[in-house]
């Protein structure tokens, strides 16, 4: 498990969600029909991992702090926190691709060329269905990345700052919600990548 109150992993994982939201399949791929199932398999595997890793995180904090409380701080239970914030976006973002999945099983039944014929331009509502979904993904990806870049500038203070006498622990972060949420963000190694 990475250090949770450590900077530097926050950032490292702001930048694998920009590299996923760089990843997404592009307007034209859509309007060519091209085949995007391998490029929704991989941001389905990648997003899992690290929702996956965000869990895994959060168990072991809580182990933490049942049975070496003295060496698990404020730090840690605020990065912890703050990590767990970012499983909000990740859900919604499966959530979307879940639905692309559906649209492209439904394309691939109903209206592709099958077999060794011209792929068939996807049609344009449908298209926009998908444009739709990938427009959310990608804000969905970016504000957890920005929240893990913020929660990154939060520790570097807390690592920095030295300790006195009542200097209250750091508020834990506020819940994900707003549009964003209402509308439905630890790299594991394959993520990492």
């Amino acid at each position: 498990m990475p250090d949770i109150a450590d900077p530097r992993y926050f950032h490292q994982l702001a930048h694998t969600l920009d590299r996923i939201t760089a990843e997404l399949p592009t307007a034209e791929q859509l309007r060519r029909g091209d085949d995007i199932s391998p490029a929704i398999h991989t941001l389905v595997g990648d997003t899992g991992c690290i929702l996956a890793d965000i869990s895994a995180e959060l168990a072991t904090s809580c182990r933490h702090e049942v049975y070496d409380r003295p060496a698990h701080g404020p730090a840690e239970r605020h990065g912890t926190a703050a990590l767990t914030q970012c499983a909000v976006h990740l859900g919604a973002v499966l959530g979307h691709l879940g639905q692309v999945i559906e649209r492209l099983g439904f394309l691939h039944q109903h209206l592709l060329q099958p077999g060794s014929g011209p792929r068939i331009p996807t049609p344009a509502p449908e298209r926009d269905t998908l444009h739709n979904h990938f427009g959310q993904v990608a804000t969905l990806l970016r504000t957890g990345a920005q929240q893990l870049r913020t929660t990154s500038e939060e520790l570097s203070r807390i690592r920095t700052s030295p300790p006195t006498a009542g200097t209250p622990s750091p508020s834990p972060p506020a819940p994900a919600g707003g549009p964003i949420a209402a509308a439905a963000g630890t790299p594991s190694p394959a993520a990492r990548r």
